[in-house]
């Protein structure tokens, strides 16, 4: 398929490679050219890559990037395209772009990833999909090529998706915050920290970022970006207004919030998300 691919940065570059590996034509639009390799085929802008494409990828910051990219999309797109967006952004505004999309005779799926870049690169990666089951099928290839269609998830309408993986997220940050300081009590009380991890993980305690984040990553101290702190902090922040809008008080999400944005304020955005475990002295 022809694919129009919008934003290539720390997830989506590897996303390209492997709908290229995979056969497919991709035209790519980045806000740094410069750094994307020599053999793709990188034009000027969002309309540029979307123009004759069957499907249009964008993987961008936040919702008012998506909306910016999505009004230039739609100024080209054929009628039959699928637009397939996998940022983790605001439900409320997939809903709306997905009306002007209709619009204009194309399809819109809601459509985060999750699992990070390791699993773009070993073919892993879940995506969770809101819009119409024809919509996803359309895009399916495309997504199938990208991650592991085992793990697409038809969620709803649109929306659906996205609503998912706030409440994904949701856990990630409350996970992260909750295992530095269960590890930092651990640690404190004279016990070695792993031998903790190793007795929990099999226990009701288990959770993904106590198996994986701590031992592999905040243990050896590497906070370089994977999942940077700064859009954890976003897709929190997300998270609490989607529930704030069902009038669902959400306390400890909100200490999770308050915590991550404490990183944030002493370590930058930029760096890994586990870098909230150094609030802990990891």
């Amino acid at each position: 398929m022809r694919v129009g691919f919008i934003g290539a940065g720390l997830m989506g570059a590897p996303m390209v490679e492997r709908l290229l590996k995979a056969g497919h034509e991709v035209v790519v639009s980045s806000r740094t050219p410069d750094l994307l390799p020599p053999h793709w085929t990188v034009v000027d802008g969002p309309a540029a890559a979307a123009a004759g494409a069957e499907v249009i990828c964008s993987i961008l910051p936040d919702s008012a990037e998506v909306r910016a990219v999505v009004a230039e999309v739609l100024s080209v797109a054929e009628p039959g395209a699928v637009l397939v967006e996998m940022t983790t952004h605001s439900p409320e505004v997939a809903r709306e772009l997905a009306d002007e999309a209709e619009a204009h005779g194309v399809g819109y799926l809601d459509c985060p990833a999750g699992g990070g870049i390791a699993a773009v690169r070993d073919g892993t990666l879940a995506f969770w999909a809101g819009g119409s089951a024809a919509t996803l099928e359309r895009a399916r290839p495309v997504l199938a090529a990208i991650g592991d269609e085992a793990k697409l998830r038809h969620c709803g309408p649109v929306g659906a998706g996205l609503v998912v993986k706030l409440a994904n997220n949701y856990l990630v940050a409350v996970n992260a915050v909750a295992s530095g300081e269960a590890l930092a009590m651990v640690r404190e009380a004279g016990i070695d920290p792993s031998t903790a991890i190793g007795a929990i993980t099999t226990g009701g305690g288990a959770n993904a970022q106590l198996a994986n984040l701590y031992p592999n990553r905040v243990f050896a101290g590497d906070f370089r970006a994977g999942f940077k702190l700064g859009y954890l902090l976003k897709d929190l922040r997300h998270a609490l207004t989607l529930a704030a809008a069902t009038g669902l008080a959400v306390p400890v999400g909100e200490a999770a919030r308050d915590q991550i944005d404490e990183a944030g304020q002493e370590y930058g955005h930029e760096v890994d998300f586990g870098s909230v475990a150094r609030l802990y002295g990891w």
